[in-house]
């Protein structure tokens, strides 16, 4: 007995050993791929010649925002679609930005971070100040835009991710009840209070958002509480390092300092580097948000990007006397009109404003004295984005930075065409949100073999069934096919760029850290979570997995998975499904199946119990599969782990 124990013990150990050794190999190839791909992308931008700088220079961004913010300042151009480009630009930088971070972020570097931040702050207000500036001329001029049928001003262009438009009061028509663009199908009542006053309404619609990353809710707040005590995997640490966002916060820096500080140390990292913005803190330290009408960040998602609103002061327009052109130019710059404040709140601040000497930062008289009511006004949502629910609208309050969901009444929408009417006093960003947590616990999920290199993935939701194809460093999404996401579905794409574009079209089923303030989930230890998306990484490519009724019962330290040794194609049959019970140190085939009415814990016969969820997947395996499994590349590898440690679909099924 005690030779058996003794056989048994360097069996387990030598298992441990094996597993141990990929998993250390494929994370030495991938970190190796990845310096060669930062250096190879260093080189081709440095060969890169087409006027633009390299925003990973310090010297070279500096210089690029310095002269594009003096040029701005002494333009007179009215080229709106010259400035969209000079957006697109910008916006082209702030990526590649953000692509040097993720990409560092995955080998540990951060020295350069704050400086590359400071640089994407930059570049947003190149942004802001182009998009201003050539508002401000065409205000300026605005008789040269105006409608032949309306006399008003209107100017409408887009750029791929940019829709701009404006409409000037040149006519002062007091039968003009409200306009309404082309862009969004946007329509606003005029009140009289504005029929006759010298003003013009600008509607910009982002696909990017700056303001969200502002708020105090985006990354969850933690408070100074001792870290508990948590036993080393065999694998290694249980959190991967998650990509950056514009606007991260002091928080967001110390915990990857503490990552790097980790790797200096010693501690193995996961293969899988999680592309999800990071919401890090669990329930208990997350600070509640006392006023209701504030929105919880962690709780809440934008869907269709951001509408900046603005009502603005039209300038003097030009008077033709005889051969003589004059305009008033005492202005230089756009002057926007605060939104009405409340009686009280006007009389204290003339009140403290009485005695006080005009100047630049005085407000004209008629942003002190123009106030109007409540306002109808409506748009349509984009056409990609999807609400499986009635959107939430949301105000930008800069005072707070925070986006509020007060000063909207009558709020209507119109599934069918994507319509949503409101009415409001307020003129500003607005945004449309959707429950972060409306697809999910998710109601089961497949990921199977589908020929060389390739794995099929199928996760049924709450209200969406997505399918994703999942090759060697590329994704793609197949269905679901009764939306218009014709931007995104069927087009091999990164793992990271197809999340964020399914996260920004409305579906998410990526839970953050937090998530389970929000959501009912299966409690899981971090470990054994771990543990089980790294082996079947290790093992799609030659055996499918999918959701089992027993995992949700069976605690917290132990998992339940269905898995079938799948070479083709074609669906795994019903009858193949096993399913395999695994704790750390101890996993082995169930005799108990989905079909059974009651969870038996009992070995299946003629198999063996094994330290991982590979060597008892191996076991059963045939020759074809246990060679498909030794072979697979660990770009692969890393793909599949990619969406599984996205989706946690072990904890949230």
């Amino acid at each position: 007995m005690e030779e058996l124990m003794k056989q048994e013990a360097e069996r387990f150990t030598v298992e441990t050993e094996t597993l141990q050794e990929m998993l250390n190999s494929n994370k030495a190839d991938l970190r190796a791929q990845r310096e060669r791909l930062r250096e190879q992308k260093m080189w081709d931008r440095f060969l890169l010649c087409n006027g633009t700088p390299d925003p990973a220079v310090q010297t070279e961004l500096n210089t690029y925002t310095s002269i594009e913010l003096d040029e701005t300042h002494q333009s007179e151009s009215r080229d709106i679609a010259g400035c969209l480009d000079s957006v697109e630009q910008a916006l082209d930088l702030m990526n590649e930005l953000d692509e040097v971070i993720a990409l560092d972020k995955q080998l540990g570097i951060t020295e350069h971070h704050d400086t590359y931040k400071k640089g994407i702050s930059s570049l947003q207000e190149v942004i802001e100040s182009k998009v201003d500036n050539v508002t401000f001329n065409v205000l300026k001029t605005a008789e040269n835009f105006a409608d032949p049928d309306s006399l008003n001003l209107l100017v409408e262009k887009q750029s791929p991710r940019l829709k701009y438009a404006v409409w000037g009061n040149l006519a002062k028509n007091p039968r003009q009840k409200s306009f309404q663009l082309e862009t969004d199908s946007f329509q606003m009542e005029i009140p009289k209070s504005l029929a006759d006053a010298d003003v013009a309404v600008r509607l910009i619609h982002t696909s990017y958002d700056f303001l969200s990353p502002k708020c105090k809710t985006f990354y969850a707040q933690k408070k100074k509480t001792p870290a508990p005590s948590r036993v080393a995997s065999v694998l290694g640490n249980a959190e991967g390092e998650n990509n950056e966002n514009n606007g991260m916060d002091e928080i967001k820096e110390e915990n990857d300092n503490q990552e790097v500080k980790k790797e200096e140390e010693g501690e193995e990292q996961p293969i899988n580097e999680n592309v999800l913005p990071d919401r890090p803190a669990t329930p208990s330290d997350v600070e509640e948000i006392e006023d209701e009408d504030i929105v919880d960040m962690r709780a809440m998602s934008t869907v269709g990007g951001v509408m900046y609103l603005d009502l603005l002061k039209l300038p003097p327009q030009a008077k033709k006397v005889g051969s003589w052109v004059i305009q008033d130019i005492t202005e230089k710059k756009l002057e926007r009109i605060p939104n009405p404040k409340p009686e009280d709140e006007r009389e204290e601040e003339e009140e403290a404003k009485e005695g006080e000497e005009g100047g630049e930062a005085a407000l004209s008289q008629i942003t002190k004295e123009l106030t109007w009511p409540l306002l109808n006004m409506s748009f349509t949502v984009a056409p990609n984005a999807i609400f499986t629910e009635e959107p939430m609208l949301a105000r930008w309050e800069d005072s707070q930075q925070c986006w509020r969901t007060d000063g909207f009444e009558d709020v209507k929408f119109e599934e069918e065409t994507g319509k949503i009417s409101f009415k409001s006093q307020f003129i500003g960003p607005i945004v449309t949100f959707q429950d972060s947590y409306n697809n999910m616990p998710f109601q089961s999920w497949e990921i199977r073999p589908h020929g060389p290199g390739c794995v099929i993935f199928t996760l049924i939701a709450a209200s969406v069934e997505i399918e994703i194809s999942i090759k060697e460093n590329l994704c793609c999404l197949n269905s679901p096919e009764d939306y218009e996401l014709d931007g995104i579905r069927n087009k091999w794409l990164p793992s990271h760029i197809l999340i964020q574009k399914l996260m920004a079209a409305g579906i998410n089923v990526f839970p953050s850290e937090d998530a389970d303030k929000y959501v009912s989930i299966s409690n899981k230890e971090d470990e054994i979570e771990t543990l089980m998306y790294e082996q079947m990484a290790l093992a799609s490519s030659a055996f499918a997995f999918s959701w089992s009724r027993w995992n949700a019962d069976c605690g917290e330290k132990r998992m339940i998975v269905r898995g079938a040794e799948n070479l083709t194609t074609a669906p795994v049959d019903e009858d193949m499904w096993k399913n395999y019970s695994c704790e750390p140190q101890k996993c082995y085939t169930l005799k108990c199946t989905d079909d059974d009415d009651d969870l038996f814990d009992e070995k299946l016969e003629e198999t063996q119990f094994h330290p991982d969820l590979f060597h008892c997947l191996k076991e059963g395996a045939s020759p074809d599969a246990t060679k498909t499994m030794s072979s697979t590349p660990y770009g692969f590898v890393d793909n599949v782990s990619t969406w599984l440690f996205a989706t946690k679909v072990l904890t949230f099924s």
